[in-house]
């Protein structure tokens, strides 16, 4: 009987996974042609990803990836949240600030995470425009 418990336990447990794992990538998709796209590795060896995609001059999708803590991937999907229906003037005002903002309270040991996605979203967007034939876009 002790055996017949323990096993529904982890078959019960394999569903929820699967059920999670699901659930994470349906709402995750990422986007197979992206208009801008970036990946960079921080000192703290996080990766961070993101990809957006452009409709009339707005970012109309995003899609995230970090192999980080939960605190870089907390700024990264901030990053990603605050990019949505933004044109490219609005995108480069984005920074580490505004990425904290919308997190909030961080940990001093992880301010690099934010750091990190601002780098990430500016990269994005320079390749956005690299692709579209405009001039390198420094930031104000």
């Amino acid at each position: 009987m002790e055996i017949l418990h323990i096993l529904l336990a982890f078959v019960v447990l394999f569903l929820l996974a699967l059920c999670w794992f699901g659930f994470h990538y349906l709402t995750n998709r990422q986007i197979e042609a992206p208009d801008g796209s970036a990946r960079i590795t921080g000192n703290c060896g996080d990766t961070m990803e993101i990809a957006l995609q452009f409709k009339d001059g707005r970012v109309c999708n995003t899609s995230t990836w970090t192999n980080g803590c939960s605190f870089s991937k907390s700024c990264l999907e901030a990053a990603a949240m605050l990019a949505r229906n933004r044109e490219i003037d609005e995108l480069r005002k984005i920074t580490m600030i505004t990425i904290m903002e919308q997190v909030g309270q961080l940990p001093e040991t992880h301010l690099h995470c934010a750091q990190l996605a601002e780098t990430t979203l500016q990269m994005a967007t320079k390749n956005y425009l690299t692709k579209q034939g405009a001039v390198c876009c420094h930031r104000p």
